[in-house]
């Protein structure tokens, strides 16, 4: 099916259009350029010659796809020289969720991480280069990469964002792509804001019901694929807060009121303007207006709005926020230029990359191309004047894979892959990194070390799409404006939940540690995770013993009780939320001037935090030029627990996936177990 067809019918929500009525419409939509463009109409008989020719083409490249079974490997292009001793490198825990997740049947740790680099290598030299960088841990491509770079069984790429047109058409398509996407695991945000809201005038005599019922189907239908495949699919709607709906929408997620208007197994984000944050701040009404005429359909509260959408997030972790006009602000010239807009991000808010029709009439699906730098070995890889450019060369190659191997299925994100080019080179181990020099993050170093860290990566960045829009030529985006980069955007800050692990057990992406101390529960068992730097302080204290882990383990993972630590290594081991967190907006603000995407900026806050304290919280992060912000991590109330027959106190804390934003209270073994975190991430950006 073509993803163009019916873009511009009138009919939106429920209401039937007549075939006239829809007639009209077609003979009124404008060409694309594309369509400008092509020839007079052949002779019938040619025409289905070529027909069938195209045809018996696409059939037999099905015959050769089909051939390549789920466990095939890609013949090795280079000679690489691996060593195993690295394996020493990773932790148990990291091997196991190698073994988990990514091994091949019979493949080594070193087998894989020499795979991925054979398959996205420029040559024999580069390909060692790779090979060397992710063996000892520099840096780690995002999951799907790791997963099927090498291989038959999948794409490199599976994390989306697209929009829906505002016509049954559009939405209809839009459903039909996300099925296609989250069947082959794909995470996926989409953009609802320019359907029109309940009760609002379609055709001649017909009303809307609304956008709820149409993200219903799309809860349905991701949760239909999501049981159906081995690697779960999994999907984010977003709205703008000026919509009709948006007071409903805050609570798609709620698992209360009518059944029929809600979306549990989707995830939610609201796009917040200037305009209506400046209402917030004066205290003034905000109209709510139809996405179709600009029409107002309601006035609200600013504040009340803004304070509903904050508790909402302290009850269940989300609505995820986009700041949008920061972020259509600082997006890439070239872009700005085009006219293109950002309207929505992914599911973990790190990505602002335009979507929907272009200044081409043609529609973007846009695709996020992800691998994460390890700060914790810093030291090693940022004297190495070629390493970011051979990463960056890297991800070009990924991307060049995806578009080359994408099916028409996924038609608009290969266009717009190949239209932008945009890739996002994040960070994992920023805490860890920050703790291995005993820096607490709420230090005027840990600003220094943030600012010089994301100044280099930024520029080394920047100075390889430069050389590889030389060499290869600039995006064709950026060449419609005369510019010569390779890349229309270069940087993102992805989770990197899953990567972290692997890379020796580093902190997530620019997050603070969660706790000391805490067990992770996977398939194959459950895994005791200790800070390896604070062990480390320990073992030069002679106080690495089992009575002090199981001090920390009583105090949630925090060390503030232990005596023997001075103030400043008290500062440099507190836990997420033990941290101040406006240093966390602060260090975020630093960085955002060198990430021309976004950061998936978690906040961790106290069951009993204040209300005010909370909505100032989120007010300030609009206010330092932030651009998103992705879960509000709510700590549940100490609960009693046991342990060897002792009770402790054993404290969860919510991944924004529950409805009450807590999980049940655990029983754990004192010398095994710490407080159990979750986190609901997308494996496509980690």
């Amino acid at each position: 099916m073509d993803f163009r067809d019916n873009r511009d019918n009138e009919n939106v929500s429920g209401t039937d259009v007549s075939e006239s009525e829809m007639g009209a419409e077609v003979l009124d939509k404008p060409e694309s350029k594309a369509d400008q463009a092509k020839p007079a109409a052949e002779p019938e008989v040619s025409k289905k010659a070529a027909a069938e020719a195209a045809a018996a083409k696409a059939n037999d490249e099905k015959e050769l796809k089909a051939e390549r079974d789920s466990h095939s490997v890609e013949k090795r292009r280079f000679k690489i020289v691996t060593d195993e001793s690295r394996d020493d490198l990773l932790t148990d825990f990291g091997k196991e969720t190698l073994n988990d997740r990514y091994l091949l049947p019979g493949e080594s740790y070193q087998d894989l991480f020499a795979r991925v680099a054979d398959a996205y290598a420029d040559d024999q030299d580069h390909a060692q280069r790779l090979y060397d960088y992710i063996s000892r841990l520099w840096f780690m491509p995002a999951t799907p990469v790791l997963s099927n770079g090498g291989t038959g069984r999948g794409l490199p790429i599976s994390c989306y964002l697209n929009s829906v047109d505002d016509s049954l058409g559009g939405i209809v398509n839009t459903w039909n792509e996300n099925v296609w996407l989250a069947s082959r695991g794909g995470g996926i945000g989409t953009y609802w804001g320019s359907v029109r809201g309940i009760g609002e005038p379609v055709g001649l005599n017909g009303k809307t019901s609304g956008i709820i019922p149409f993200v219903r189907v799309m809860d349905s239908l991701t949760l239909a694929i999501s049981q159906g495949s081995l690697r779960r699919g999994s999907a984010a709607c977003y709205l703008d807060v000026n919509h009709p709906e948006i007071e409903e929408f805050l609570e798609i997620r709620k698992p209360s009121g009518d059944f029929n208007r809600k979306a549990l197994n989707l995830h939610h984000g609201v796009l917040l303007t200037d305009e209506f944050m400046e209402a917030v701040r004066d205290g003034t009404e905000f109209e709510l207006k139809s996405p179709k005429d600009g029409s107002v359909r309601g006035t609200v509260d600013a504040r009340s709005l803004f304070q509903k959408l904050v508790e909402t997030r302290l009850a269940t972790g989300e609505p995820y926020i986009i700041f949008s006009d920061t972020v259509n602000r600082m997006m890439p010239k070239h872009h700005r230029d085009l006219g293109l807009k950002v309207s929505t991000s992914n599911l973990c808010s790190e990505i602002t990359l335009p979507t929907g029709r272009d200044h081409l009439g043609e529609d973007r699906t846009a695709v996020c191309c992800l691998s994460s730098l390890n700060l914790e070995t810093w030291d090693e890889w940022s004297v190495d004047k070629g390493f970011i450019e051979d990463v960056m060369r890297f991800l070009d190659n990924v991307l060049q894979d995806y578009i080359d191997r994408a099916p028409d299925e996924m038609a608009r994100a290969r266009y717009s892959a190949e239209r932008e080019r945009s890739v996002g080179l994040g960070v994992m181990g920023f805490h860890s990194f920050l703790q291995a020099r005993g820096l607490g993050f709420e230090s005027a170093l840990a600003k220094s070390w943030n600012f010089k860290i994301f100044k280099h990566i930024s520029a080394k960045a920047s100075e390889a799409s430069m050389m590889l829009a030389k060499e290869r030529g600039p995006c064709p985006d950026a060449a419609d404006q005369g510019v010569m980069e390779r890349f229309s955007c270069k940087m993102a800050i992805a989770p990197t939940a899953s990567i972290s692990i692997i890379c020796g057990g580093a902190s997530a992406c620019i997050e603070p540690i969660p706790a000391n101390i805490y067990t992770h529960k996977t398939l194959s068992g459950s895994f005791v995770v200790k800070n390896p730097h604070l062990q480390k302080l320990l073992q030069e204290k002679s106080k690495d013993s089992n009575n002090v882990w199981n001090s920390i383990l009583e105090k949630g993972g925090s060390v503030q009780h232990l005596d023997f630590l001075s103030p400043e290594e008290k500062d440099a081991y507190k836990t997420s939320f033990e941290i101040d967190q406006r240093w966390l907006l602060e260090l975020a603000a630093d960085r955002t001037p060198f990430i021309d995407q976004a950061q998936s900026l978690n906040l961790f806050i106290p069951a009993d935090v204040d209300k005010w304290d909370l909505l100032m919280l989120h007010f300030r992060a609009w206010e330092l030029g932030i651009k998103s912000l992705y879960y509000l991590r709510s700590k549940s109330i100490q609960r009693a627990g046991f342990a060897g027959g002792e009770e402790i106190a054993s404290e969860t804390s919510g991944g924004g996936v529950e409805a009450d934003n807590t999980l049940d209270p655990k029983t754990v073994e004192l010398m095994t177990t710490a407080g159990t975190t979750d986190y609901d991430e997308c494996l496509a950006c980690q």
